[in-house]
C-alpha cells in the first residue's frame, strides 16, 4: 500500500439553503478543493461520491450529476451511501483507490439537502418525508434515542444537566468564531439550561439540527504531492466499523437492545478506532486535535470513551476539568462540533477531516490547536455504520 497526502480540501458553509441544490452545494465545495490544491478537474483520476436519499432519485446518482456540471471525463465514478458514515465511506474508497496503486489521484465529495425538523424517511421531495413506521406509528425521533441513552448514563454516572449544558457552551465559543458553522451565538450556561426540553434530559440547545452542506477532498500518492500547492496532510488511518453482536446501544431504527451487554457500547465506533489506531501505529494519547460526532451533548461525552481517551464514567470529569478545551489535554471539536453546524449527513464525516486538515495547517485562527501535528475524526451513523479518520503532518 502506498502512502496517499490530503493536498486539497472544500466547503460549502452549512446553513438551509431552499434556492439551491445538492448539486450546487458539491459543485462549490469541490471547486475549492480543486483550487486549494492546484489541481484541473481533468486530473481527476477517480470519483467518490456520497448524500443521503434527500437527494431524491437524482441522490442516488450524485456523483455523476456533479460531474456532469464538471465536465464528464470518462473516470470511474462511485457513489455510496453509510447514513452518517458516509463521508468517510467515500473518504475510504477514494484512499484505497490511490494507496493500491490503481490511480494517482482521487476526489471525495459528500453533500446534503435535509429536509424540515427531524430526520425522517426517503422521498423524492427533500422537503417533505413522513412514511416512516418509526416516526409516525412510534413517535422515535433521533433524539428520544439519545435521551435513553444520556438517562442511563445520569444513573450509572452521575452526569448532571450542567454537564450536558456546558458541553453546549464550550462547542458555541467555537463556532462563534468559525465562518462556515450554520449557529454563530456564543451561550452562557444559565441560556441552555433554559432552553426548551425536547426529549428529556436534552434540551433545544443540547441536541443538533438538520442542515444542508458539502465538503470535498483531493487525494493524491505521496510521489506526486510535490506538483501541487496545498499543503500536503498524510492519511495515517481511514477505516470504517460495524456493530458487534450484543451491543447495549439502544440502536437508532431499533425499538429495544439486549438485556445484557456483550459488546462495549457503540460498538461500530470502538472498532473503528481501534482499527484505526492500529493502521496508523498510535494511541489516541498521541491524538492533538479530535473531531467527534456531537449529534447530541451525550455523544460528546460517550465518544470520548468509547474511542479511548479516558475510561468509562471519566468524560465529564475530563469536561470539568476544562482538559477538552483548545489549550487541554485533548482539545475536541474546536470546529464547533454538530452542535454548530448541525448533521448535513451526506457530507459531515468529509467535513470534520477538512476541519482536521485545516487544524493541521495552522489556518484556523482563534480556534487553532497549537502545535497541532495529529488529529482525528469520527463519525457514525444509522444501523451500526461508522468511520474513523487519522491525519498527521
Amino acid at each position: 500500500m502506498r502512502n496517499v497526502s490530503i493536498v486539497g480540501v472544500g466547503l460549502h458553509p452549512w446553513g438551509k439553503f431552499t434556492d439551491k441544490s445538492f448539486v450546487d452545494l458539491g459543485i462549490k465545495a469541490i471547486d475549492q478543493a480543486l483550487a486549494d490544491a492546484g489541481m484541473p478537474w481533468k486530473d481527476i483520476e477517480t470519483m467518490c461520491s456520497g448524500i443521503y436519499i434527500w437527494g431524491g432519485n437524482a441522490g442516488h446518482l450524485s456523483g455523476q450529476y456533479l460531474a456532469g456540471v464538471l465536465g464528464e471525463t470518462g473516470i470511474p465514478i462511485m457513489n455510496v451511501y453509510a447514513a452518517c458514515a458516509t463521508g468517510s465511506s467515500a473518504l475510504r474508497a477514494a484512499y484505497l483507490s490511490v494507496a493500491s496503486g490503481q490511480y494517482d489521484t482521487a476526489l471525495a465529495v459528500g453533500v446534503d439537502i435535509s429536509p424540515e425538523g427531524f430526520l425522517t424517511a426517503k422521498s423524492d421531495n427533500p422537503r417533505q418525508d413522513r412514511d416512516v413506521i418509526r416516526w409516525r406509528m412510534v413517535g422515535m425521533a433521533n433524539p428520544i434515542y439519545w435521551a435513553l441513552e444520556c438517562r442511563k448514563r445520569m444513573s450509572r454516572y452521575g452526569t448532571t444537566p450542567e454537564d450536558l449544558a456546558r458541553v453546549k457552551v464550550l462547542l458555541s465559543q467555537y463556532g462563534s468564531r468559525n465562518p462556515n458553522a450554520r449557529y454563530k451565538k456564543a451561550y452562557e450556561l444559565q441560556e441552555v439550561l433554559n432552553s426548551n426540553m425536547v426529549s428529556d434530559p436534552l434540551r433545544l440547545l443540547e441536541i443538533c439540527a438538520t442542515s444542508d452542506g458539502a465538503a470535498a477532498i483531493v487525494l493524491c500518492a505521496d510521489k506526486i504531492k510535490s506538483k501541487f500547492h496545498g499543503r500536503p496532510i498524510k492519511i495515517a488511518a481511514s477505516t470504517i466499523g460495524s456493530s458487534v453482536y450484543g451491543d447495549p446501544t439502544l440502536r437508532i431504527s431499533a425499538l429495544s437492545s439486549p438485556a445484557k451487554a456483550e459488546a462495549p457500547l457503540l460498538s461500530e465506533s470502538y472498532s473503528a478506532s481501534r482499527q484505526a489506531y492500529e493502521m496508523a501505529g498510535l494511541g489516541p494519547e498521541d491524538i492533538d486535535v479530535l473531531e467527534l460526532p456531537d449529534n447530541s451533548a451525550w455523544h460528546y461525552l460517550q465518544y470520548l470513551e468509547t474511542c479511548g481517551f479516558c475510561k468509562e464514567g471519566e468524560a465529564e470529569r475530563l469536561l470539568r476539568e476544562n482538559a477538552t478545551t483548545l489549550d487541554g489535554k485533548i482539545p475536541v471539536c474546536p470546529s464547533g462540533g454538530f452542535s454548530s453546524f448541525g448533521e448535513a449527513i451526506g457530507a459531515q464525516a468529509l467535513w470534520q477531516v477538512v476541519e482536521v486538515v485545516m487544524q493541521l495547517r495552522g489556518l484556523c485562527g482563534e480556534r487553532q490547536v497549537k502545535n497541532a501535528k495529529v488529529g482525528m475524526a469520527q463519525t457514525y451513523g444509522l444501523m451500526g455504520n461508522s468511520g474513523t479518520t487519522i491525519l498527521k503532518i
